[in-house]
């Protein structure tokens, strides 16, 4: 022990010097335990004076950090229905959304501008959104519409347009129609299909001869 006190007494700075390191080694393993990664998030909601909860905790149209994964959002405004909805940050950094009126009318949104610019870009990103997410889950939209028109060497016209969506007799919410103006030419339309880079047997096809009427 009196060896000790003698080492530090004769070489006080570099103890020091050696507490200090041994302090800022503790504080940073601590913050290390103690930080999480976060991730920034955009909201918007309309009307903008409704009250927005993510966990719980209030929050204001803006940007703001945030755990990653799965949140709990609640939207309420008197004369409104309210909203309760989760979304994930892995998949999303923002929180587009608005509240309806009670009355089912948009009085309120006629009668406070700021919130009507508001709501205007909450829908277009909303629709963009759902546009991304058809044109993902039905990729062969981007290769339709196919519109042939033509004549052969000896001066038969063919004619029939491919389309997508969702039609008469559809059984679920994603059809291909062949229109066929000429008629006899389902096969050929499926091979316009297929030379699309697609099977037309992963879709159910409504075929329809409509002739061109004459005026």
């Amino acid at each position: 022990m009196n060896r000790l006190s003698k080492i530090i007494k004769n070489y006080p700075l570099v103890f020091v010097v050696l507490g200090l390191l041994i302090f800022f080694t503790i504080i940073l393993v601590i913050s290390a335990f103690n930080m999480h990664p976060t991730v920034e998030v955009e909201l918007l909601v309309a009307p903008t004076s409704a009250i927005t909860t993510i966990d719980g905790k209030s929050y204001q149209n803006g940007t703001f950090r945030l755990t990653p994964g799965e949140h709990q959002v609640h939207i309420e405004k008197e004369g409104f229905v309210s909203q309760d909805f989760t979304f994930n940050t892995l998949s999303t950094n923002k929180v587009y959304a608005y509240l309806r009126q009670t009355d089912g009318s948009f009085s309120w949104y006629r009668s406070h501008p700021e919130d009507s610019q508001v709501l205007t870009k909450i829908g277009d990103y909303l629709a963009d959104q759902e546009s991304t997410n058809y044109t993902g889950q039905n990729p062969i939209t981007q290769a339709l519409p196919i519109i042939y028109a033509n004549y052969d060497d000896h001066y038969n016209y063919t004619e029939f347009r491919i389309d997508s969506g969702k039609f008469d007799g559809c059984q679920t919410d994603f059809c291909i129609k062949i229109t066929d103006s000429t008629g006899g030419n389902l096969e050929l339309a499926k091979q316009k299909i297929r030379n699309a880079g697609f099977n037309p047997d992963d879709y159910q096809i409504i075929y329809e001869y409509k002739p061109v009427q004459a005026l």
